[in-house]
């Protein structure tokens, strides 16, 4: 050990020590020489750890030189040496430092604190639970969260308050923006959504200080837990379905081996892998984040639906879910988790197949997040997939689903 360090010590970072072996001390080479999209397979010397068995020399997994007979070696024990973790909740703070990021060129750490950094997680959960069952009936909200005294007086039950988060997430959104506004955050200012927002039009700012402060609210409230159930889903369906992770996995891993993947993963990479694409849209499929009624209001006049009159008033919606399982649309087997559905389906199909698909909403009213979204799937899922092998704790047990 002391040998190598002296001889970089005198002859700098690349030395010569054999007719074949040059031993370098740059850093920056660690990544080319050990990356997991390296190039540089292990030489002879790991020969000497192969196992001697009844049938001959036996590779370990620790000796192995071919890094594809290596993955094969792996695969099958790599559980064994892993440890249980809620990939839910890193999923959920991957989502959330993203958001938080490109709106505010900050990332509030909750991946490197491993938590919800100031409870803006289970404020936005609470809210959500409250406005999904308020919301069937929306006159009450005036008798409850919409009523100052109502509000005062749960203000005193924490496991109740925590329904009312409104108010404290866009009071999160707040300090944020005045944050931002005093330049507090990164010294290297990146473009993000506030500048964006921020644009002056013909001369005049666009939005004053309500409506940035709005539109951050609505970033943190709506980019973040939607985009966080979606990986879920994603990982669970791979899990779920071997053959189909077996696919993703054998895709991924061509890719790397014709050097068309970046370390880490770019979000024009992600676009070129087809079968990856596929199942992006198909757990979304399975999988919507949200599974309430989209609703909206019959205009004036009414309006013939299926046959039947409405009169203008009346609130109609379909819930992305069963949209999603319509048995003529995604035949024979909509309640399967399958993306070669989307490969397979000619032009015509996958126009149907497409209109049906409400994962982000449709028409004008189409989530505007949408790209936001699917940016962070693609580049977050391959490059997880190429880290690490992974199951579920209870193989058997499937989600349960209200």
């Amino acid at each position: 050990m002391n040998y190598h360090l002296k001889l970089h010590e005198q002859y700098g970072p690349l030395v010569r020590i054999g007719p074949k072996h040059v031993s370098f001390s740059d850093s920056s080479l660690i990544p080319q020489v050990y990356g997991i999209t390296s190039k540089f397979w292990k030489s002879d010397f790991y020969k000497m750890f192969d196992i001697k068995a009844p049938g001959g020399q036996v590779p370990t997994v620790f000796s192995v030189r071919d890094e594809n007979r290596h993955k094969g070696i792996k695969r099958p024990i790599a559980g064994a040496y892993s440890m249980n973790i809620d990939f839910g909740k890193w999923v959920h703070w991957y989502a959330f430092d993203v958001i938080t990021s490109i709106t505010f060129s900050n990332r509030m750490g909750f991946m490197e604190q491993e938590r919800d950094v100031q409870n803006i997680i289970a404020a936005i959960e609470g809210r959500l639970v409250y406005n999904s069952i308020v919301g069937q009936a929306p006159y009450l909200h005036k008798y409850l969260f919409g009523n100052a005294f109502t509000t005062w007086l749960v203000s005193f039950i924490p496991a109740v308050a925590i329904l009312n988060s409104s108010r404290y997430i866009v009071a999160f959104a707040a300090r944020n923006l005045q944050r931002y506004q005093n330049k507090e955050f990164n010294t290297v200012h990146l473009q993000d959504m506030l500048d964006r927002f921020k644009r002056f039009r013909e001369g005049e700012q666009v939005m004053n200080d309500d409506e940035l402060l709005s539109n951050a609210a609505s970033n943190i409230f709506a980019g973040s837990d939607t985009t966080a159930a979606s990986l879920r889903a994603i990982f669970y369906y791979l899990c779920r379905n071997p053959e189909a992770h077996k696919k993703l996995l054998a895709e991924i891993d061509a890719a790397d081996r014709k050097g068309e993947l970046s370390d880490p993963v770019t979000f024009a990479e992600a676009q070129n892998l087809r079968y990856f694409q596929a199942v992006i849209k198909e757990a979304l499929r399975m999988h919507p984040a949200v599974g309430l009624l989209l609703e909206r209001v019959v205009p004036a006049g009414g309006a013939e639906v299926s046959g039947l009159h409405l009169p203008e008033g009346t609130i109609v919606g379909m819930n992305p879910w069963v949209a999603a399982r319509d048995k003529v649309v995604y035949s024979p087997d909509p309640y399967a988790f399958r993306p070669e559905r989307w490969l397979e389906a000619d032009e015509q199909r996958l126009k149907v197949m497409e209109r049906n698909f409400l994962a982000f909403g449709s028409g004008t009213r189409t989530c505007l997040g949408k790209n936001i979204s699917q940016l962070e799937m693609a580049k977050v899922v391959p490059q997880v997939l190429r880290r690490f092998d992974f199951e579920l704790v209870e193989p058997g047990r499937e989600w349960e689903f209200v």
